[in-house]
């Protein structure tokens, strides 16, 4: 085995990569950008090595670096995880040249098998049904007319190279086939700078199932049953599980002989991918194969107890497999969540940015395998994945509702997020049922961006939220007073929130420990509400109880986030009125109200009355600007001004008393 291994990889991979090979006792070597400073991966490992700026043609894309890097910590072998080098031929080769073991197959394998036309051509000639397709023409427009009329339209249009989605367009006639051609072309070549594409006939309601294989240096070579992927959006898969609620145990059989022979045809080594599309008839047929580890990876080994990791490792270092084809056991079900940091009502746009909070759901048979942290920066440059989120359960119903529940108890803070479109999908009776294709985002695609924020209790919840977060910066400000004169804690207060375009006024009315009694536009609402952890309080209601609520505690910025359930709101602090009571230690009850205080810094703006004036009832005393916003403060009652303690212009720390009045 070896002693110490470099990690050609970011985020979450390397973070999983890392895992498995400590376990392993392997010391760990890994390689960052600028962005990628303050990692998970780079604090995880024995070792890093900065190799470049930001964009990955400048640093992760760069193959001498990441060789010297290895050369430089004397690690002997390199695991490229999943995407950047690890499907790259010339890298694995590079690595040899180098005497460095590359973790992943040869770079003949990865050729053949990366190239779509010849992969095809391979499988036929091993005897691997493929999708009927053209992959030699010369481009002559009547010939690939022809084609598509005689397997019948619609066709798909594939970029050689590609994948991803990248160089792929559905052809419905043959007005349409020319210009798609030409489109693909263009866009393959941009991607992948090889602009060859070929066309296949479109199987209607495809499922895409794919194996995961097993090979050693010795022509050993087993799978380890399916993964269901048709779950997708622009071609990229979104939630997984296996076993397939499709696939039957004969032709689960077939399928895995086929993806051994398509290995076996290439001489590959080590752990790889056979896919195929299959309809609604059980009839497969191979799509392509993935030369590396997939993302999807974790559910398989979470069914049959196999580190896939660990056997890659196994096998690089010169080892046979541990395991026969008869002692692969599949036991129970398991479903993976890909979690993105995007946009889902707006055309699932990234959003990178800093997450101020994160919790992940925890319990048995529950796995995250991600690299998000509390005050983690998302980078702009690389895939927005956050984590994936791994559920097994012993059959699938159960590990649907484990999901669902996984997914419940998932707070992100920041950065928008996939959480509650994931949610949706497993609710869909569709998806409960087992009875979907690839074709499932796209038909019900309006029914999964149905908004769930329009729910009445959690918009009031959350404005609730947002005062209580006030209240506890209030509190931590009092504990923190060190003034001559002390101060007892008295008060009544006012906010003025605004919540997706819906303005809420919350007056505190009572408080007594965890119990609060608050209006909420003139709606009195009791309730108790209990701080469980730094980010999260659980509120009770005669309505609804132990509803968990994050929110950015002692946040006195103007706008910030609050996370209820599967949905989290951005509110804005419009205004609030703090009249604050206040009284001296060792003063009569009468004196509470005398002293005007504002809960946050701020600066001095206006003062409004002099020494010895005589005020009223609501009349304003005093202007403060803090958080960008200038707020009034009032008396309460008719009072007379006995002492200013600031002057306009001062900057004043919270809870800092500002004017003492007292009762005429």
């Amino acid at each position: 085995m070896f002693r110490k291994i470099l990690i050609a990889n970011r985020g979450e991979i390397a973070v999983r990569v890392i895992r498995s090979a400590k376990e392993a006792g392997i010391k760990t070597v890994a390689v960052f950008s600028d962005a990628d400073k303050e990692a998970m991966h780079v604090k995880m490992a024995d070792e890093a090595v900065y190799i470049g700026k930001s964009p990955a043609n400048e640093s992760y894309l760069v193959q001498e670096k990441i060789i010297k890097a290895a050369l430089d910590t004397g690690a002997e072998a390199i695991h490229p995880g999943y995407g950047f080098l690890s499907e790259n031929a010339s890298f694995s080769e590079l690595c040899k040249q180098n005497n460095i073991e590359f973790i992943g197959p040869p770079a003949d394998a990865i050729r053949t098998m990366g190239d779509k036309i010849t992969a095809r051509k391979t499988m036929i000639a091993a005897g691997v049904p493929v999708v009927p397709g053209l992959e030699d023409f010369t481009g002559n427009d009547d010939e690939l007319i022809a084609f598509a009329q005689q397997v019948g339209f619609p066709v798909m249009v594939k970029a050689s190279a590609g994948g991803g989605g990248k160089g792929m367009r559905l052809v419905h006639s043959a007005d349409e086939l020319i210009d798609a051609v030409k489109m693909a072309k263009g866009e393959a070549k941009s991607a992948f700078g090889d602009d060859t594409v070929y066309i296949e006939k479109f199987i209607s309601s495809p499922h895409h199932i794919e194996f995961q294989i097993l090979a050693d240096k010795y022509g050993n070579v087993i799978h380890i049953n399916e993964r269901e992927c048709s779950v997708q959006r622009r071609h990229q898969k979104v939630i997984e599980e296996t076993p397939s609620p499709l696939i039957t145990p004969e032709v689960r059989k077939q399928m895995g002989e086929a993806a051994v022979q398509a290995a076996k045809t290439v001489n590959y080594v080590g752990a790889g991918t056979i896919e195929f599309l299959v309809d609604d008839d059980l009839n497969y047929y191979f799509l392509e194969m993935n030369t590396r580890l997939q993302v999807e990876h974790p559910i398989t080994e979470m069914t049959s107890g196999i580190d896939l990791v660990k056997e890659q490792l196994k096998i690089a270092s010169g080892e046979k497999l541990s395991l026969s084809q008869d002692q692969i056991q599949q036991k129970g079900h398991a479903i993976e969540c890909r979690i993105y940091a995007e946009d889902t009502d707006n055309n699932f746009m990234p959003s990178p940015g800093k997450v101020t909070y994160i919790k992940e759901p925890q319990g048995e048979g529950v796995r995250i395998d991600g690299y998000v942290y509390s005050g983690f920066e998302i980078p702009i440059y690389y895939d927005p994945m956050i984590a994936k989120l791994i559920v097994w359960d012993e059959n699938r119903q159960l590990a649907i509702e484990k999901m669902k529940k996984a997914l419940e108890n998932y707070r992100i803070l920041g950065v928008k997020h996939n959480i509650a479109y994931l949610h949706k999908i497993l609710n869909h009776s569709k998806f409960v049922e087992g009875k979907y294709d690839t074709r499932f985002v796209n038909l019900f695609g309006n029914e999964l961006h149905q908004s769930t924020s329009s729910d009445k209790f959690d918009k009031r919840m959350a404005a609730i939220t947002a005062f209580v977060n006030y209240l506890s910066l209030v509190e931590e400000n009092m504990k923190n007073i060190t003034y001559s004169k002390s101060f007892n804690y008295l008060t009544i207060n006012k906010i003025n929130v605004k919540i997706d375009e819906t303005d809420y006024h919350l007056n505190l009315l009572d408080k007594n420990a965890f119990y609060y009694k608050i209006s909420v536009n003139d709606e009195i609402c009791s309730l108790s509400l209990k701080q469980v952890a730094e980010h999260e309080f659980i509120f009770e209601t005669a309505t609804k109880s132990k509803l968990i609520v994050s929110v950015p505690i002692k946040n006195s910025s103007r706008n910030f986030e609050i996370n209820l359930g599967l949905n989290t709101y951005k509110v804005e602090v419009i205004d609030f009125q703090s009249a604050y009571a206040y009284a001296r230690q060792g003063s009569s009850a009468e004196d509470a109200g005398n002293v005007i205080m504002t809960p946050m810094p701020g600066k001095i703006v206006k003062i409004l009355v002099n020494e010895g004036d005589e005020v009223q009832d609501g009349q304003n005393i005093i202007i403060v600007e803090a958080m960008k916003m200038q707020s009034e403060y009032k008396a309460s009652g008719h009072k007379k001004v006995k002492e200013i303690l600031v002057a306009e212009g001062d900057a004043i720390d919270g809870n800092q008393p500002l004017v003492l009045l007292e009762d005429i």
